[in-house]
């Protein structure tokens, strides 16, 4: 069988992977989602899916703004088709594929495979970090109480942890660590804030998406909803042997809202968010290989750890 076959074949086996996983992740819950659906407006159904695709748009600035830290850009149309079909590699179970798939798609614009990696990596980090500082801030402020028993004093370590883990000397130094055998991560106090400030708005979207569909939606609700995902995220992230935090992530989010929103409701604004969140990722993926393709430059799925992913014809 010929290399090009055979890197066919591993792309396939990609994508069967990648939906597989994903129904897998939502199958379970099938009817109860159903029903979830059925008795939420459209209208909040609409307003919370623009927020996470505009969310998860946000995420793509700072990758690729990542990326250009390690002086690699790639043009914004082919940038975005490589961060969210990429992407698709998390719901695949292990910490490795979306950086495996990344890594395949750069490639194909001479980036090499380690400062990739390396982006992805402290894409992670960024999204920890400013998860942290985010809950933390909350949790501090009173703005959300978090009822498990954590000590004030080491919500307060974690959250300066999470500040000293974002200043531009630390950055750099892992960023370079990483992935900078080719070249240093060079990342201005200014190119650090602007990723901060992204990831700030990003979580300011799932925070909203999850205040749209509440059934009585409120300002006071947004700090606390705020709080438990960007709590659940970091669990979902930290169980890595969880297809994009599947199981672990509801869990969590459930138990961090259900003091103030109840047992129901909480369970069925895991079972939406899981739902959006998966479709927004599916979605964007689609739709910005798409248009790759249709400006006559393709951008094909990867297979884990596969070079020449990139069709430029």
């Amino acid at each position: 069988m010929s290399r090009r076959r055979w890197l066919d074949v591993l792309r396939g086996g990609f994508l069967a992977a990648v939906l597989g996983f994903a129904w897998w992740g939502l199958h379970d819950q099938g009817e109860e989602l159903v029903a979830v659906v059925r008795r939420t407006s459209p209208l909040a159904l609409a307003v919370a899916a623009g927020l996470v695709v505009a969310g998860l748009l946000v995420t793509s600035v700072a990758w690729l703004r990542l990326l250009a830290g390690y002086d690699h850009r790639l043009p914004p149309g082919e940038g975005r088709a490589v961060f969210f079909v990429g992407q698709l590699g998390k719901y695949i179970p292990g910490s490795v594929w979306s950086m495996g798939a990344h890594a395949g798609l750069a490639r194909g614009f001479d980036v090499p495979a380690r400062v990739t990696v390396g982006t992805s990596l402290m894409f992670l980090w960024l999204n920890l970090a400013t998860s942290g500082l985010v809950a933390g801030s909350f949790a501090l402020t009173g703005a959300w109480r978090l009822d498990a028993g954590v000590p004030t004093w080491l919500v307060g370590a974690a959250v300066l942890g999470c500040v000293a883990g974002l200043t531009p000397y630390a950055v750099n130094r892992a960023g370079t660590a990483i992935g900078g055998a080719d070249g240093p991560l060079r990342l201005s106090l200014r190119g650090v804030g602007t990723l901060v400030a992204l990831m700030a708005l990003t979580w300011g979207c799932y925070a909203g998406a999850v205040l749209a569909l509440a059934p009585r939606p409120s300002v006071a609700l947004f700090p606390v909803a705020a709080g438990a995902f960007t709590t659940a995220y970091a669990v979902g992230v930290l169980v890595v042997l969880a297809p994009a935090g599947v199981g672990a992530r509801e869990v969590t989010l459930i138990a961090l809202l259900a003091p103030v929103t109840g047992m129901t409701t909480a369970t069925a604004l895991a079972l939406l968010t899981r739902a959006l969140h998966t479709g927004g990722d599916l979605l964007l993926a689609l739709v910005s290989w798409s248009l790759v393709r249709a400006t006559r430059r393709e951008v094909a799925l990867p297979g884990p750890g596969v070079g020449g992913p990139c069709d430029r014809s």
